[in-house]
């Protein structure tokens, strides 16, 4: 990580160019999460230094562009233009290589809750087969004591119609 300073003198312009650059398009939003604040001072990223450097180079570039009659040899010029592109390409390449690195642990994390829901439904159906079965049980228990008290109830009814035919 570099410090706007740091990142100033190697652009060659000051501090204050570089924040002015990043209060606007497309920095603005594509500086998000690759700066940070430690005590005042502000930090980039090297993806963002790449970003701001870009950004930068691309206004010497426009500016070489408009006076390559004027001193600069055509060569250099696309050198320039090459150092660019090919800058350009390098973060590119790390953007995609942080990208990958994120599927890949998205995609581990995608596995891991699959795995999660086989086991909870696993575990869903267990407890419904074990909820049937205690249920079974129940209703045989409730059927059992309703024979049970019906039984006992029939018997109570006979001994009181004996009693009655004796008396």
């Amino acid at each position: 990580m570099k410090t706007i300073k740091m990142l100033a003198g190697e652009i060659g312009v000051t501090k204050q160019a570089i924040f002015q650059k990043m209060k606007k398009e497309p920095l603005a939003s594509g500086l998000n999460n690759l700066t940070t604040k430690v005590g005042g001072i502000v930090y980039v990223y090297p993806e963002g230094e790449g970003m701001i450097k870009e950004q930068f180079h691309k206004m010497q570039s426009v500016f070489a562009i408009s006076h390559v009659g004027d001193n600069i040899n055509a060569n250099t010029l696309n050198n320039n233009v090459i150092n660019v592109i090919k800058q350009q390409i390098d973060r590119k390449d790390r953007q995609l290589d942080a990208l990958n690195l994120h599927i890949s642990i998205k995609n581990k994390q995608i596995e891991n809750l699959h795995k999660q829901i086989e086991e909870l439904s696993r575990a869903l159906v267990t407890s419904q087969e074990q909820t049937k079965t205690a249920q079974n049980l129940h209703a045989n228990n409730i059927q059992r004591e309703t024979l049970e008290k019906l039984t006992a109830n029939r018997k109570e009814l006979k001994k009181r119609n004996l009693w009655k035919k004796e008396s």
